[in-house]
Order: C-alpha cells, then sequence, then structure tokens
C-alpha cells in the first residue's frame, strides 16, 4: 500500500496511544493529574497535549510529579504508532494482495472494508492497552473501557457488515464477505460447495452456515431470541447486585431485589436496554447482513462474559473466595462483541501460560505477587486476534461438536468445582488457610 496510507496508520496509532493514556489517568479509580488532557491543581503550556511531542516538555516537570512521569506515556505512543503501521499491513495489505492473487475483484470498497476492519480491531487493541495499564495501576478495570466498548464493537457491527457479494450454499445464497467487522478473517481461502476459493466470515454459528439466521422476512426466531437473552443478560450483569447469605436464603432473595430496584442505576440501565431491545428489533425485521453481523456480536458478548462468570462462580464455590473480580468477566464480554465467541473460548486456554511468562517477569521486576489477571486475559487475546487463522485451523475440530461442546463445557466446570474443593482441603489441612 501506499507511504501515505502507512503515515496515516502510524498516527492513528499515535492518536489511540493517546487515548490509552488518557484513559489510565482520568477514568482510574484515583484520577492521576499529570496527564496534560486531565491536569488538576496545574496549567501545562498548550504543547503539552500534543502527542509524543508534549511528554518530552513533561520532563522539565520531574520535580513536581517523578522523574519518570513522561516516560510511559512516550512509550505507548510510540508502541501504539509502530504496531498500527505493522497491523495495517498485516490486516489491509496482505488480504488485498491475497484477494488480488486469487483473481478475486479488488474494488475501492473493498479496500475501504479492509480499513474499516482495520481502524475497529485497532480500536480493541487501544481499550486492551488502557485497561491493561489501569489494571496494574490498580488492580481494577473500570466500566467506561468495557461498557464503551462493549456498545461501540455492537454498533459497528449493526452498521458496518462488510458485504462482498453472494454465493451459493446449498439452497441459499449466503453473503460473501471480507469479515463483518466484529469478526476475524479465516486465512487462507476456505474450499466451499461451489468448487470456488472463497473468503468464509467467522459468525457466531461458525464452523455450521447461519442459516436460520439469514431465513427471511425476519431472520429467524431463534436469533432474535438469543439475541435478546443475550442483550438482557448482559445488562442485568451491570446492574448492582448484592448477595448475602448470611441471614439465610429468604433473606438473601428479598435484599437482593429490594436493593437492585431502588438503585438509581438500575433504571439507567433498563432503559439502556429497552433501547437497545427497539435497536435489535428493528435490524432483525430487515434481515440481511447487518442483523447477522450483530446477531453474531450480541453472541458473543453473551456467551464469552456467561463462561468467564461460570469460571468466576467455579472459583467462588470450589475455593470459598473470589478467583477473578467483575471487571475480568465485563471485559471478555467486550471481547466477544468484537472478535466472536469462538475466539474468546481459545484466548481464555491461552490466558494461563501468558500468566505464567509475564507474571513472572513482572513479580520479577515490581518485586509484588499480586498480579492482576486483565492485562493477560488481554495479551490473550492481542495473540489470538493475530494468529487466529491458525488458531480456527487447530480448534475447528472442537467447534465442530456442536451441542455436545456445551455438555463437555459443562463437564469441564464441574471437574474444576472439584478440583478447587480438594485444593481448598489440602490447604486447610496444611494450616495454609483457616
Amino acid at each position: 500500500m501506499g507511504l501515505l496510507f502507512l503515515l496515516l496508520s502510524a498516527l492513528l496509532g499515535i492518536l489511540l496511544g493517546a487515548f490509552a493514556n488518557y484513559a489510565a489517568s482520568a477514568w482510574a479509580w484515583a484520577p492521576r493529574r499529570e496527564n496534560p488532557w486531565c491536569a488538576s491543581g496545574w496549567s501545562p503550556p498548550w504543547w503539552y497535549r500534543i502527542p509524543v511531542v508534549g511528554w518530552f516538555g513533561m520532563r522539565n516537570e520531574t520535580e513536581r510529579f517523578g522523574r519518570r512521569v513522561w516516560f510511559r506515556p512516550l512509550l505507548v505512543e510510540l508502541a501504539m504508532a509502530v504496531f498500527a503501521v505493522w497491523f495495517f499491513q498485516k490486516t489491509v495489505a496482505e488480504p488485498a494482495a491475497l484477494l488480488f492473487v486469487n483473481e478475486i475483484p479488488v474494488t475501492p470498497s473493498t479496500v475501504w472494508s479492509l480499513i474499516a476492519r482495520f481502524v475497529f480491531q485497532s480500536v480493541l487493541v487501544a481499550l486492551m492497552l488502557a485497561a491493561s495499564l489501569i489494571d496494574f495501576d490498580e488492580k481494577t478495570i473500570p466500566d467506561r473501557i468495557t461498557i464503551g466498548g462493549t456498545l461501540f464493537a455492537l454498533l459497528c457491527a449493526a452498521v458496518f457488515p462488510l458485504d462482498l457479494g453472494t454465493c451459493r450454499m446449498g439452497n441459499f445464497d449466503v453473503p460473501l464477505q471480507i469479515a463483518p467487522v466484529n469478526g476475524l478473517l479465516d486465512f487462507p481461502l476456505t474450499q466451499m460447495e461451489t468448487g470456488e476459493d472463497l473468503l468464509v466470515p467467522l459468525t457466531a454459528s461458525s464452523p455450521n452456515p447461519p442459516l436460520d439466521v439469514l431465513r427471511s422476512p425476519f431472520g429467524g426466531m431463534y436469533g432474535l431470541i438469543s439475541a435478546l437473552v443475550c442483550w438482557w443478560g448482559w445488562c442485568f450483569a451491570l446492574m448492582d447486585r448484592r448477595w448475602h447469605t448470611g441471614r439465610g436464603l429468604i433473606w438473601a432473595w428479598r435484599i437482593f431485589w429490594l436493593r437492585l430496584l431502588r438503585t438509581r442505576s438500575t433504571r439507567r440501565i433498563f432503559w439502556m436496554g429497552e433501547l437497545g431491545t427497539f435497536a435489535i428489533l428493528f435490524i432483525w425485521m430487515q434481515a440481511g447482513q447487518q442483523w447477522l453481523s450483530l446477531w453474531s456480536a450480541l453472541l458473543g458478548m453473551g456467551i464469552s462474559g456467561a463462561f468467564i462468570w461460570m469460571v468466576r462462580l467455579g472459583s467462588r464455590l470450589g475455593l470459598d473466595r473470589e478467583a477473578m473480580g467483575f471487571g475480568d468477566v465485563t471485559l471478555m464480554a467486550m471481547f466477544g462483541a468484537f472478535l466472536g465467541w469462538q475466539p474468546c473460548v481459545v484466548l481464555f486456554f491461552i490466558a494461563p501460560f501468558a500468566g505464567i511468562v509475564l507474571g513472572l517477569l513482572l513479580i520479577l521486576i515490581f518485586k509484588d505477587p499480586e498480579i492482576p489477571y486483565g492485562p493477560f486475559l488481554c495479551a490473550s487475546a492481542l495473540l489470538t486476534m493475530l494468529n487466529w487463522p491458525m488458531l480456527w485451523a487447530l480448534t475447528i475440530p472442537i467447534f465442530q461438536l456442536g451441542s455436545l461442546l456445551v455438555t463437555l463445557g459443562l463437564g469441564l466446570w464441574l471437574l474444576m468445582v472439584l478440583l478447587l474443593s480438594v485444593i481448598l482441603w489440602v490447604e486447610k489441612k496444611l494450616g495454609i488457610v483457616s
């Protein structure tokens, strides 16, 4: 691609890095006043707000904020610029060349579709970077990042499905896409029934075709019901819920609903849920690619969030203590809205290996045994996103199990609870825990 596109991708990376720095300072539980964009108690010169350049000026403020106040933000913005250039080559230039080599027409709309997907996933990287910085600093992930990122992903999935035409699959004309913006490319090109090499988008029903979702006039009732369940499940999870069984289950049930219904945030989330329901119904009635893309994003959000919520619940039952924060649940839901549920299942099993390598490194550097799990989920999401074609080829036999996959997941969950209970019993016998 041309030099202009590379320069623009570098500029986008710098701006997204500046956003990550701002979010890490302004959206933290204890806002950091040294960022020039959210300065408190001092008046920085105007040019301090220029990305990259301004951080060199912050070297003059070392007596006020410390010697290294400028180094991490500068490194974040430069790293995002380098990553954006490389990512542009991988997600735009190489796919366009692959289409050309396979004699699939590369039209301007195709190129712009690839660019839109590049921007979409670059925003995800910036959100993951901001969440990781805050999680390292405060051991928490703010809802502004996860909730805002999820809504952004759902909006883009509904508005920007990237259509390239249709192909015949059985008795249906299945749209051929580069991918919905919430999906990942399945490269290399896949052989289909037509005998031609075609690009296969990742949808919530992959590796099976989403025939029920595409069926006109309203896209199938299954698709609508499953989308609404995922949407309202996510909204309910965001509400202020408290469950205390100290006085018995009946008392806990009563207090749970009284607190839930009287909290002001419940009303705001309820109205958001109502607005989202009308939007889902409207797009469902249109059928077509907008509905397929939104349906895939909603199921990715719901399944991914429920998956890690079950893991969190299992650790609570087995160890009698929290092993994950709720921020990890909303973070995985955001990943599902951006990437789909299949990559989220894969990245969850990659995360422990990332945790072992990066966790040991961080312990050696910072001498802090308490390591947040969110950054490892983000690192695993990035690795999964960058290597999805290989990972999809390796894991597709597992996803082809269909309903058996749910049974297998429940069995593994029960096994996890049992093993954690054994670990807790051993710890009590050894006097490690009381």
